[in-house]
């Protein structure tokens, strides 16, 4: 039986014009290679009962599908890939940025709500993500009136973020390419640099010519702007082998600027700069390799006690790096594939420090330099006997990926060193209960053969939640006062340990900080609101049904709209955000939690409980049936949370009573039944 996910998944395959390979397909659907080969496995089970030939996922090229399949089910799916692929936000915020380097024109918000088929509001908040993003390459998205909107900053810094963003977003681009470039242009470059290599007696990745084709193939449709080089750097530059080969090779197919542009990467591409190309900046890149380190070991709690070594190596490294990312050189490693297979979990690691790294520094960290890093702090513990333990978790969700989404957020922010390896729905759990350490559930799990690595959380999660998430796993989720805090005890003391068991003593206190502050923040949360303070009589409705679910939104918050609690671009922000992130506030069969952001209308806490005879649906295709309607006003992030905890206990304790009460004072007596 295929689900949403594999239907939509037979649906790419069908439509796509280009071979997606299984990495192509884990980051479109937004699940682990481990679920996207279990959908591939699914869905052939489906055609072979159809008596069609199985899909085949063919080594180096992706998986295929055979020509007469897609004619027989072609007729039930839309024409194109890009009609049937829906972008997140994420994504869009990609096309948005390509869109606005590579056309000259400024755009407006119209233009990108005609694009993508999205409201203004959407458009708004897009471009508050699109400046966040920018801001790391030290780019402006500027705002003209009576033009709209454009991106200023250097060219070096404009053509960085596109070779970034399409060698990031490869999987992205072939669907949606907006025709930025043709293949035509493309190959043509392809084959110049395959020219290039002979010339040279040099052999570059392939994946590292292809992207390096699709940027100039941009540079050259589109026009772009040239970069500027300093004098000194064009006369090093043109001295060399490669802008020779690049003179006798290109010829007029591209201009004299970007002979040097190609050149630089070209030399980039040697991974040995010459002395002369080094930065001298050596104080600030120590400060750099520092920072390394120490975020690997805030992540991971394994400490280095100022290891000459991994120092050493790790500035070589970034000094050269530093040249190519100044310049937006992809870097070709060659190792890149032996060391993630190797190393994994010190690649996950690496790759989320870097990307704090990008933003002090100013200049996107590609995957090749990534896994060199990498590279050597897997070296030392290899060397050294050590390594990360690496948690496996399982999420489960009601509503499956839609509702995971925020607690695999959440998730990731507790906990540095984590791998979900899928989200899934209750009657899925058993394909992955051997695979994983821990499962954390918002729903109640029998299974009494894993018991002992279940958690039950709520859909949001709490400070209660995840103070026990912490214990149950046994893990510490340091910020930098614990850390520094247990560090500096730890070198007090230092002298009076023994020298195997300085990071045991070290990992003691700063767990034992962390429970402190834990302790700390679990009393703060008994001071504040409880259910009891919110739901009163005035604020529980009785109703037998209503026409849409919009209805039951705007029913459900009239007290709070009375009182003005809340303003009316609150409800407005949350019909928004169902409209463009699809049912996510229904949080179980009959219960939804209708809340936005306090900055979108909440001017004090307040909570409302609104109980239909009959069910309102939260989508079209009648699968999201709701009963109970909650909304939730708070003016931040704190003052809600233990009325929140005690209202999920009310709803999953009491939730037979409520749907067949019609008595206020009953409800007024449950609320101060968990309101303790």
């Amino acid at each position: 039986m295929l689900d949403y996910k594999d239907n939509y998944l037979l649906n790419l395959l069908i439509s796509s014009d280009y071979t997606l390979n299984i990495t192509d397909i884990s980051k479109l659907l937004g699940v682990s290679k481990r679920s996207a080969y279990y959908s591939i496995s699914k869905i052939n089970n489906f055609l072979t009962s159809q008596g069609l030939q199985k899909l085949e996922n063919k080594r180096q090229v992706g998986i295929l599908i055979n020509s007469a399949v897609k004619d027989k089910l072609r007729e039930t799916v839309s024409n194109t890939l890009g009609e049937v692929y829906i972008c997140t936000n994420s994504e869009r915020n990609v096309l948005e940025i390509l869109l606005l380097l590579c056309k000259k024109d400024f755009k407006s918000i119209s233009y990108f709500e005609d694009l993508f088929g999205i409201s203004r509001n959407t458009v708004i908040n897009d471009i508050k993500e699109m400046r966040k993003i920018l801001s790391v390459y030290n780019l402006a998205l500027e705002y003209d009136s009576n033009k709209g909107y454009i991106i200023e900053g250097l060219q070096i810094r404009k053509r960085s973020v596109i070779l970034n963003l399409i060698s990031t977003y490869e999987y992205l681009i072939k669907i949606k390419s907006f025709d930025l470039y043709t293949d035509e242009v493309v190959n043509k470059i392809f084959d110049i640099l395959v020219i290039l290599e002979k010339e040279l007696s040099i052999k570059y990745v392939n994946s590292t010519l292809t992207f390096l084709s699709v940027l100039l193939a941009i540079v050259k449709i589109n026009e772009l702007e040239p970069i500027e080089l300093a004098e000194e750097d064009k006369k090093l530059i043109g001295e060399t082998a490669e802008f020779e080969a690049c003179n006798k090779v290109v010829g007029t197919y591209l201009s004299k600027e970007d002979h040097y542009y190609l050149t630089l990467h070209l030399l980039g591409l040697r991974i040995q700069i010459s002395p002369e190309y080094e930065l001298d900046e050596n104080e600030y890149i120590k400060e750099i390799v520092r920072f390394l380190i120490s975020e690997f070991s805030k992540i991971t709690l394994i400490y280095f006690d100022d290891d000459e070594d991994l120092f050493n190596s790790l500035y070589t490294h970034m000094k050269q790096a530093m040249f190519r990312f100044k310049y937006g050189i992809v870097y070709q490693n060659e190792l890149k594939e032996q060391i993630i297979k190797g190393f994994p979990q010190v690649t996950n690691v690496t790759r989320d420090i870097c990307n704090k790294l990008e933003k002090i520094i100013g200049y996107p960290i590609g995957d090749d330099d990534i896994t060199f890093i990498a590279m050597h702090f897997g070296g030392y513990l290899k060397r050294e006997k050590r390594e990360i333990i690496k948690v496996k978790v399982l999420l489960v969700c009601l509503n499956g990926i839609a509702t995971s989404k925020l607690l695999r957020k959440e998730l990731d922010y507790l906990i540095g060193n984590l791998e979900i390896i899928d989200a899934v729905r209750l009657d899925e759990v058993s394909d992955f209960k051997d695979e994983v350490d821990y499962i954390i559930s918002t729903v109640e799990i029998i299974d009494k053969s894993i018991k002992h690595k279940t958690l039950q959380v709520h859909p949001i999660l709490t400070d209660l939640d995840k103070t026990n998430i912490l214990s149950f796993m046994g893990l510490a989720n340091p910020n930098n006062v614990e850390f520094d805090l247990s560090n500096r005890i730890v070198n007090d003391i230092i002298d009076y340990l023994p020298h195997d068991k300085i990071d045991e003593v070290r990992k003691i206190i700063l767990n034992r900080v962390s429970s402190t502050k834990r302790m700390v923040i679990q009393d703060e949360g008994k001071r504040k609101h409880m259910l009891n303070e919110l739901i009163k009589e005035n604020k529980i409705i009785f109703r037998n049904s209503v026409d849409t679910w919009q209805d039951a939104v705007y029913l459900s918050a009239e007290p709070l709209l009375t009182e003005k609690v809340i303003e009316k671009r609150y409800l407005e922000k949350i019909i928004s955000n169902v409209n463009e992130l699809g049912p996510y506030i229904v949080i179980a069969p009959n219960i939804a939690i209708s809340h936005a952001r306090p900055e979108d209308g909440a001017n004090e806490l307040g909570m409302t409980l609104l109980i239909l005879d009959e069910p309102v649906f939260f989508s079209d295709k009648k699968d999201r049936p709701v009963r109970i309607v909650v909304t939730l006003a708070a003016p931040d992030n704190e003052k809600h949370l233990l009325a929140l905890q005690q209202l999920s206990g009310l709803l999953m304790n009491d939730l037979d009573i409520l749907l067949n009460v019609k008595d206020s004072k009953v409800i007024l007596n449950l609320v101060k039944k968990h309101s303790k």
